[in-house]
């Protein structure tokens, strides 16, 4: 008999196993991205039917020696429900699909575990939506070692100037440009992560570019479906 384990997870996807079963890939706090069956679970009856949700911190145990495992128990806390509205519903999906590409599988990373649950309640006490995705983005770069130089400009290595202009070069990082109204005492601010002193349109920026490299220029759904909403 393979050995059961418990752990805490979020639900990154779901997608439909025959007529009656679910496989979920989750991301768990000790045993990192892994992927799980959940037999039954369409079922009205079955005691799994409706708790795999997004968003909402699981209690899971599942067995099995395979790269698929096997749900056997799910516990969720229900007053953590909450409803969310259109652009906080796609930046959230955005943020899971990220980590569905990004992750490898049944590698742990408490720290970043950590990161996306704090993440999820920053969304939840409605603080500036724009911000904490930036964070986040700056923050999973880092952890995953696609952070990029705040120290160094990357012509002369020299450091990097508060009151000279810059722009980002994505794959390399911060070039001088007198064609810039990006300075360094910006950079500097995005290391310290002050982000409120930083334009968000040029955060925006830097951070499109610099996942698009871990993407390997390869779109996400999610944006695609955000830009058909907004047209």
């Amino acid at each position: 008999m393979s050995q059961s384990n418990s752990d805490y997870c979020f639900l990154l996807h779901q997608r439909s196993y025959g007529e009656t079963s679910i496989i979920a890939d989750v991301f768990t706090e000790n045993y990192g991205k892994i992927s799980i069956i959940a037999k039954g679970a369409k079922k009205p009856r079955s005691k799994f039917f409706g708790y795999l949700v997004p968003f909402q911190k699981l209690n899971v145990t599942f067995s099995g020696r395979s790269e698929l495992k096997t749900l056997t128990s799910i516990d969720r806390n229900l007053a953590e429900t909450s409803n969310t509205f259109s652009k906080v519903s796609y930046s959230l999906l955005y943020i899971n699909e990220l980590l569905i590409r990004l992750l490898p599988k049944d590698a742990k990373h408490q720290e970043l575990f950590f990161l996306y649950e704090k993440f999820l309640k920053s969304i939840i006490d409605k603080n500036n939506l724009e911000l904490t995705l930036r964070h986040f983005e700056l923050d999973l770069l880092d952890m995953l070692g696609y952070g990029f130089d705040y120290q160094l400009d990357i012509d002369f290595n020299l450091p990097i100037d508060p009151e000279t202009p810059y722009v980002f070069v994505k794959e390399k990082g911060f070039r001088k440009s007198k064609n810039s109204n990006f300075y360094g005492k910006d950079i500097i601010n995005i290391k310290n992560r002050k982000l409120e002193d930083v334009s968000l349109k040029m955060l925006k920026e830097i951070t499109t570019k610099a996942i698009s490299i871990c993407l390997e220029g390869k779109d996400l759904r999610s944006r695609k479906i955000f830009k058909s909403i907004k047209q």
